[in-house]
């Protein structure tokens, strides 16, 4: 039987590496290939930046969802990959949550929020973390305090309206116009809606002349659009590492 599980790793990088949701994605990639299941997006969700938090860049932990017949395998091969290509001097925490649709997760949604505006300790993670039993939450070098951006990512990703999707989506040739469902039929995006959230129809005209990207918003891949004149463009991406 097929689970969806959310994978969220944190910490993983230094300066001079690819980045957490780069090792993230490569990770899900390769259990893909080898037949453990289905990888899905990765969302990127940016945590609390303060002088007692240690982070690389921008204290951003970074989730993927996964469909899998086999739980115990994916879990396995994400503690190994993990202390395998963790970069040297980071702190790596993974969580892992088989999500029941049944299960009340405002506990852990709560702590992601808490994440953005509160400093945590590991102890606050992991004595969360023990209200689940189905979850797995672990650390693999340095102090491990990966473990709370990877369990407060989860519970941001539960949330469902938290976090940009990794990866630019580029206008093709430099400058498209086309319509909205054209625009999420071509890009893989549920719906573009304006900055005040109104959904634009699926027959209005978009100049895509810069590159964006997808947050998520209502459990659904979604692109801001703005007005300039009397044309919708997709708002664009300002540069930040992933």
């Amino acid at each position: 039987m097929q689970k969806s599980l959310l994978i969220c790793i944190d910490d993983t990088d230094n300066l001079e590496s690819i980045g957490t949701g780069q090792v993230l994605e490569n990770m899900c990639r390769e259990m893909q290939d080898l037949g453990f299941g289905e990888a899905g997006f990765v969302s990127r969700h940016q945590l609390l930046i303060h002088e007692q938090i240690a982070y690389t860049s921008h204290n951003s932990s970074m989730c993927c969802e996964f469909r899998t017949g086999n739980t115990a395998e994916v879990l396995s091969f994400a503690k190994t990959y993990l202390e395998e290509h963790a970069a040297e001097g980071s702190d790596p925490g993974l969580c892992i949550l088989p999500v029941d649709a049944k299960q009340d997760y405002s506990a852990l949604t709560a702590f992601g929020l808490q994440a953005q505006s509160e400093v945590l300790r590991k102890a606050d993670a992991y004595l969360l973390a023990e209200q689940f039993p189905e979850l797995s939450l672990s650390e693999h070098g340095g102090t491990g305090d990966g473990v709370i951006g990877a369990l407060a990512g989860v519970g941001l990703r539960l949330s469902g309206s938290d976090g940009r999707i990794k990866g630019k989506i580029q206008p093709e040739n430099g400058l498209e116009q086309l319509t909205v469902s054209m625009f999420c039929s071509r890009y893989g995006v549920d719906q573009i809606l304006t900055a005040d959230h109104v959904p634009l129809s699926g027959d209005t005209t978009l100049i895509f002349d810069k590159p964006t990207k997808a947050i998520l918003l209502n459990n659904r891949k979604t692109v801001l659009a703005e007005r300039i004149g009397v044309e919708w463009h997709p708002i664009p991406h300002k540069g930040r590492k992933q």
